[in-house]
C-alpha cells in the first residue's frame, strides 16, 4: 500500500518550522554579522529557509474541497505573501488552480518575522553590531594578538545570553569589558571596578557573558581578587597574644607574617574545640575550615613548626589530613586512629558522602582506621561511618592532646 501524501502545511505549522530554524541557527547568523561588521571575509552560503507547503493532490481536493479552499485562502491572507511560491495545477475534474507550494524566506530578517522572533533578532543584530563597533574602534588596538576567528566563536557562544539581558545590564557588560580590556594586568576586587551598577553578585550572575568575550581578546578569564579564607586562631599561651589579643581571625598570608612564633600549632576542624582548649604553653590553636587547609601552604614557618591535626574521624577528615601533608609531611594526627574509633564506636553515625579517593600521604595506622570507616556497619545498614570529634568526651580529648604534646616538649627541651 502506497504511503499517504503529506498533509497540507498550515500557516502556524510553517511558523513553527521557521522558529525551530531560528532557535537553532540565530547565534550563527549573529556571529556572521559580527564578522562582516569587523571587516572579515564571511564565507558560506546565503542564509535562507525553504519550507515545502505540501499542497493537496487533485483527489484530496475532490474529497474535501472546503478544506483545500480554506487552506489556500489562509496562505493568501498570511503576512508573508511575498515569500510564497505559487504554481498552477491543471486538474480535469477541478479545473485550473493556483496553489501555494513553498515558503521561501530569503534572509534572517524574513525567518525571524515568520517565526515571530523579530524582536529577539533585532536585539541580536543590535548587540552584535555594538560588539563589532567596540572591537573596531577600541578593543582591537588594546588586543593586537587576538584572533578574529576566536573572537567570532566567542560572540557566537555568548550572543544568545547577551540578547537576554536588560538594557541596563548590557550597558554594564560593555563597561566591564571596556575596563578589563584597558587594564589587562589588573586583579581588582570586583567592588573596585569603577562602573555604575556593578557589584560582586552582579558579576557572578554575568560571568557567562563576560568571560568568553574577555578570554577571546585577552587569552584568559578575567582575574579578580577574592576574599581570602579567614582562619580563627587562639593563642593558648598568653605570651603569644597578638597585641594583647588571644583570639583573632587571619588569612594564611597574614599568618605567614606573624612574628609571634609558637612551639606547636594545633589545627582542629571543630571551632568549639578550638575555643574550649585549655592553656597550653607555646601553642597556637587554629580552626582548619575543612579543605581550606590548602591555604596553609602560604605559611612558610609551618615547615619548621610541629603541627598536630585533629579532624573528624571519617573519610573526609582523612582526605583533609592527606591534603595537609601534601604541603607539610611532618603533620601528626590526633585522635584519628582505631583506638579512638573503638572507644567511641557507639557514637558513630553514617557518613553521607564518603571520600573514596586515593590518600597516599596517610600513615599505615591511619589507613587501617580509614578502611574500617569505609567498611561501614552492616548491622546498622551504614555504608560508611564517621565519628564527629565533638562527640568525644572532653576530658579524654584533652588528655590525648597532652600525650601528643609531651614528646614535642621533650624534643624542644
Amino acid at each position: 500500500m502506497a504511503d499517504s501524501p503529506p498533509c497540507m502545511v498550515s500557516v502556524p505549522e510553517a511558523s513553527q518550522k521557521a522558529a525551530r530554524r531560528f532557535d537553532r541557527d540565530s547565534r550563527s547568523w549573529a556571529a556572521l554579522l559580527f564578522r562582516q561588521e569587523i571587516g572579515q571575509c564571511a564565507d558560506g552560503e546565503p542564509v535562507r529557509c525553504s519550507i515545502s507547503l505540501h499542497p493537496p493532490t487533485e483527489r484530496r481536493v475532490l474529497n474535501n474541497p472546503g478544506a483545500a479552499r480554506a487552506w489556500a485562502q489562509s496562505w493568501r491572507a498570511c503576512p508573508w505573501t511575498d515569500a510564497i511560491l505559487w504554481e498552477k495545477r491543471e486538474w480535469g475534474s477541478a479545473g485550473p488552480q493556483t496553489v501555494p507550494v513553498r515558503l521561501v524566506l530569503e534572509d534572517p530578517d524574513a525567518i525571524a518575522r515568520c517565526a515571530n522572533r523579530s524582536e529577539q533578532w533585532n536585539t541580536l543584530v543590535l548587540r552584535s553590531k555594538q560588539l563589532a563597533d567596540r572591537w573596531s574602534n577600541r578593543w582591537s588596538e588594546m588586543c593586537p594578538d587576538a584572533q578574529a576567528d576566536v573572537l567570532v566563536a566567542a560572540v557566537q557562544s555568548s550572543v544568545g545570553k547577551c540578547c537576554e539581558l536588560e538594557e541596563r545590564d548590557w550597558s554594564i557588560v560593555l563597561g566591564v569589558l571596556d575596563w578589563l580590556v584597558g587594564h589587562p594586568d589588573a586583579t581588582p576586587y570586583i567592588r573596585q571596578l569603577p562602573i555604575r551598577g556593578i557589584d560582586t553578585k552582579w558579576m557572578e550572575r554575568h560571568r557567562a557573558v563576560v568571560d568568553p568575550l574577555h578570554r577571546a581578546m585577552i587569552g584568559r578569564n578575567p582575574c579578580f581578587c577574592k576574599q581570602s579564607t579567614q582562619f580563627r586562631m587562639r593563642a593558648l599561651d598568653v605570651r603569644l597574644a597578638l597585641g594583647g589579643l588571644t583570639e583573632v581571625s587571619v588569612s594564611a598570608a597574614q599568618l605567614d607574617r606573624c612574628t609571634h612564633r609558637p612551639d606547636v600549632v594545633i589545627v582542629c576542624e571543630n571551632l568549639v574545640n578550638v575555643l574550649a582548649m585549655p592553656s597550653i604553653e607555646g601553642a597556637f590553636a587554629i580552626h582548619g575550615s575543612g579543605y581550606a587547609v590548602k591555604d596553609f601552604r602560604e605559611v612558610s614557618w609551618f615547615a619548621s613548626t610541629p603541627i598536630l591535626y585533629w579532624g573528624d574521624l571519617d573519610s573526609n577528615g582523612f582526605a583533609i589530613l592527606n591534603q595537609f601533608r601534601c604541603y607539610f609531611d611532618h603533620v601528626n594526627s590526633v585522635m584519628m586512629d582505631e583506638a579512638t574509633l573503638d572507644r567511641h564506636y557507639d557514637l558513630c553515625v553514617e557518613e553521607p558522602k564518603p571520600n573514596t579517593g586515593t590518600l597516599s600521604y596517610l600513615k599505615e595506622s591511619e589507613q587501617a582506621a580509614l578502611a574500617r570507616l569505609l567498611a561501614g556497619d552492616a548491622n546498622q545498614g551504614f555504608g560508611a561511618i564517621r565519628l564527629e570529634q565533638e562527640r568525644i568526651e572532653w576530658p579524654w580529648a584533652c588528655n590525648q592532646l597532652q600525650k601528643h604534646l609531651l614528646p614535642l616538649d621533650t624534643v624542644q627541651r
